[in-house]
């Protein structure tokens, strides 16, 4: 077993990297709320597991 940290969230770039799509459909699809997010200040985080069970992807 590795002792590698994931990160529970993700930023706005990580998951457009990881859906495959653009910045700017990712921020469509948290200001609609599809896509959840949490914003602290400025900065928009995107909780990585509700984020990739949005598309049935497991990081187990």
């Amino acid at each position: 077993m590795t002792n590698t940290k994931v990160p529970i969230t993700l930023t706005r770039t990580e998951a457009a990297a990881r859906a495959h799509i653009d910045k700017r459909t990712l921020d469509k699809g948290i200001e609609d709320g599809t896509i959840p997010s949490v914003r602290i200040g400025r900065r928009v985080l995107i909780p990585r597991a509700p984020f990739l069970a949005l598309f049935g992807i497991s990081e187990e």
